[in-house]
């Protein structure tokens, strides 16, 4: 499995796509592709997303995760999005632990972490 960060509308999907060969992949959603794009959206949006990802992530060992950096801004007020800012930051450690390449995109150059 291959993970990608970075910031809002960096060019990661780009880059995945340019650099990765994606040509297909389900948006905001844990859903039957083999590249989950907007990853944060699904832990916020859909029911049991971690379950859902332990799953995906058994099907599609070349998978390629793409998710939104939502931690390095102003913490919010809201504890409910304190809460899913975490879950995205814990999540994403744990990919990139599994991950055999990391990226992280700004500007549309990916930089390769792991």
């Amino acid at each position: 499995m291959v993970l990608i960060v970075g910031g809002m509308a960096q060019g990661k999907l780009a880059f995945a796509r340019r650099e990765l060969g994606v040509t297909a992949w389900s948006d905001g959603v844990i859903g039957i592709e083999n590249c989950i794009y907007n990853l944060h959206r699904a832990l916020r949006d859909q029911p049991e997303a971690e379950n859902l990802l332990e799953r995906w992530l058994a099907g599609h060992p070349d998978g390629i995760v793409i998710c939104d950096e939502v931690g390095c801004g102003v913490v919010p007020m809201d504890r409910e999005d304190r809460s899913w800012r975490e879950r995205v930051g814990r999540t994403c450690c744990r990919l990139a632990e599994r991950a055999s390449a990391v990226y992280r995109v700004t500007c549309g150059l990916g930089v390769r972490l792991k």
